[in-house]
This record gives C-alpha cells, structure tokens and sequence, in this order.
C-alpha cells in the first residue's frame, strides 16, 4: 500500500493516489489515461487527414475543371468554370482558389480569364496540390507512429494484468 505520509506524487489528474489503493491500481489508471491519450490523438489526426482528403479531391477537381474550360488561344475569355465538391455543393473553381489561398489573376477580379491565365493558375493549382501530397505523406507517418504507440500501450497494459494475475495465482496457491 502507498502511504500519503511518504508523499509520493500523483502521475495522474485525474487519479490521485490515496490510501488504500494498490500499486497495481494505481498503475493500471496511469496506464489507461496514457492509453486514452494516444486514443484522443489518433481520432484527431485521423479527423484532420479526412479533412485533408477532401481538400485534395477538390483540388483535383478544380484542377480538372481548368483544364476542361482552358481556351485554346491568347484571345479568347472564358470563366473558370464550376465543380462539384467533395460534400456534393457545386463551387466556382476561381472562388475556391482564392479561399484556400491559392493564386489566381486578380486583374479585373472577375471569374474569366484568357489561356496565360488558366495555364498560371493551374501550375499554382499543381503546386498546392502537391504540397498537400507531401503533407498527407508526413501526415501519415505520424498517424503511424500514434497506431505504434497506442499499440505498445495497450500490450504494455495486457502485460501487466497478466503478471498481476499470475502473482496473485501464485499467492492463492501457497496459502493453500
């Protein structure tokens, strides 16, 4: 048994050590709040790569959407063309651009442009499509390291119960 008068400080909030618990209870909370922990940074990140998902899919339908609505001469003006977004909702491709803060002619700050246009705002469309490429990537491999440590956690955890088990089997066995 822990005493309070040793004053052993509490690794846990939420769990402080009193009187009367074990060790063993004390170490399985501090072993599920850490579990909880990576649990709560996993959904986040899993939340957050959704998101950056969906953002790519927009893009590349921008992206697909500009090079359908190209002109095929310097004279020519067209719009910039609408596409159907990740949630269903049809967006101008020029209005996306500028909310995601990708560059796009702002000269007379209409949705047309003529083909020098279309060409510069899809090479800057490509250029933030794949930075949002090399980010999922690190993305990932974080995600990965978070699966890692909850994993080792939770055996961690399975570890301990099972050798508390076997203690308290070994303790029934020589009293009796």
């Amino acid at each position: 048994m822990i005493n309070r008068a040793a004053s052993v400080t509490s690794y846990s909030a939420n769990y402080p050590i009193g009187d009367g618990e074990s060790l063993y209870s004390t170490m399985m909370m501090i072993m599920m709040e850490r579990h909880g922990i990576y649990e709560t940074e996993l959904r986040a990140e899993y939340a957050s790569m959704q998101a950056r998902n969906n953002l790519l899919k927009d893009m590349n339908s921008a992206l697909a959407t500009l090079r359908a609505e190209r002109p095929n001469d310097d004279k020519t003006v067209k719009a910039y063309g609408v596409f159907v977004d990740s949630q269903g909702k049809t967006q101008s491709v020029y209005r996306f651009m500028e909310a995601n803060g990708i560059a796009i002619e702002h000269i007379n700050n209409d949705v047309y442009g003529i083909q020098a246009e279309f060409e510069a705002a899809i090479n800057n469309l490509k250029a933030a499509v794949d930075s949002a490429n090399s980010e999922s990537q690190m993305a990932v491999l974080y995600l990965q390291g978070l699966l890692d440590k909850l994993n080792r956690a939770t055996e961690l955890t399975s570890n301990f119960i099972s050798k508390d088990s076997k203690a308290k089997e070994a303790v029934v066995g020589n009293i009796r």
